[in-house]
């Protein structure tokens, strides 16, 4: 599938995803637990991740529109450099303020203007390097470029909070953080090199390629995928606190489980993407199987009184989530022309922090009872399925199958 040197800059995109995975899981599972042990409450946590969320939802678009005017290299490399620096930020206020560095009251302002980082500058990687893959890509190939483009990200949420809880119990909390950080600037170098003589990718609009939200070949997938944004963040967010609270495990065991709950999670997604997705004939089949086995995961989720039927529960999630994401972001591109792949790729990325943004109401229902917000992510799982199938252009574009 990938014979040209230009289709197998692939891979070295592949691990670029991979790279942010390992980060991105690593910060979403143990930022919370530690920031909590430290003074920080629910809300104040969740607070971090909705502030670096709206700057992702901002920039995002913005990203899209540059990858399709100057080339995906150098809004890249500016993602991976904005990854790597948050993962060094991130973990600093917190190693301050354990040794009596940091003023408690600097705590959550150093930790949100740490995130913010990652929002403003880590939201340029995946708007370039998916509009790299769907320009390199035939309409018959995409779906599965795009499932393993996802996989790569989903095996570095696996693997890092593996990692991390290994060098937890016996290194140090920092140095996970270091180490993922490093790795980011190992491959924006690589991306540079790899990517450097890429010239036919490179237009030459006077202005930037732009979408408009409100076009009907781009508004019905934003606002599903906006949906799978919050339902995935509830899951987030509030796992580790599910595992600590209602399981009764105390800091270090629950670090330790929630680490085991998402490599499993994130196992179930990964298979899913790789073996499961190439076998649908149809995007459409896809784009509704994914929602309804979601949906059926978080009603399970309500009834989960120990950690297996827990890690039972986020499996038939991961799978439907492993479905979902590929297929939508493949309706998405195959309903633009190739000049338009890095907008598009924008525009729909923009949507995934939309759940961290507004995860504060989402905790506040937790705080009441833990399975208001599991239900509530049913329901809105299925508006998803619901408004797909009575869509006239989702189910009825020629563009595929």
């Amino acid at each position: 599938m990938y014979s040209s040197k230009k289709e197998k800059n692939y891979l070295w995109i592949f691990f670029t995803m991979l790279s942010i995975g390992l980060g991105q899981s690593l910060v979403f599972t143990s930022i919370p637990i530690l920031a909590r042990e430290n003074g920080l409450t629910e809300v104040q946590v969740s607070l971090i991740f909705s502030i670096s969320a709206t700057a992702w939802f901002i920039t995002s678009p913005l990203w899209g529109r540059y990858s399709d005017k100057y080339g995906p290299r150098i809004i890249a490399i500016i993602g991976c450099l904005g990854y790597s620096a948050n993962m060094i930020l991130i973990i600093l206020p917190i190693y301050l303020f354990e040794n009596g560095v940091l003023a408690g009251s600097m705590l959550l302002p150093l930790l949100i203007l740490s995130r913010i980082s990652y929002g403003i500058f880590g939201s340029a990687t995946r708007p370039a390097l998916f509009g790299y893959a769907g320009k390199i890509s035939s309409p018959k190939e995409r779906a599965n470029i795009f499932s393993n483009l996802e996989s790569g990200f989903v095996i570095g949420t696996m693997l890092g909070p593996i990692i991390g809880a290994f060098f937890f119990r016996y290194v140090n909390n920092e140095f996970p953080f270091i180490l993922f950080g490093v790795l980011g600037l190992i491959i924006a170098t690589q991306l540079n090199i790899r990517l450097r003589n890429e010239k036919e990718l490179k237009l030459i609009h006077k202005k930037p390629m732009r979408l408009k939200i409100n076009d009907s070949k781009v508004w019905p997938f934003v606002f599903v995928s906006s949906i799978f944004s919050i339902t995935q963040a509830i899951i987030f967010q509030t796992l580790g606190f599910f595992i600590f609270d209602k399981l009764n495990f105390n800091v270090i065991d629950a670090a330790v489980y929630v680490s085991i709950s998402f490599g499993i999670y994130s196992a179930s997604v990964v298979i899913t993407q790789s073996f499961l997705n190439p076998l649908f004939n149809s995007i459409k089949v896809m784009i509704l199987v994914g929602p309804t086995l979601c949906m059926s995961s978080f009603i399970f989720m309500t009834f989960a009184n120990d950690i297996f039927s827990l890690i039972g529960a986020l499996m038939l999630n991961g799978i439907g989530y492993g479905i979902t994401r590929p297929s939508y972001a493949t309706a998405l591109s195959l309903s633009h022309k190739k000049s338009y792949q890095s907008s598009a790729a924008g525009l729909l990325g923009s949507t995934y922090p939309i759940g961290h943004m507004i995860a504060p109401l989402f905790i506040s229902l937790y705080v009441f009872d833990f399975s208001l917000v599991y239900y509530l992510s049913a329901f809105m799982c299925f508006i998803s399925v619901a408004f797909t199938f009575f869509h006239p252009h989702i189910l009825k574009s020629s563009a595929y199958e």
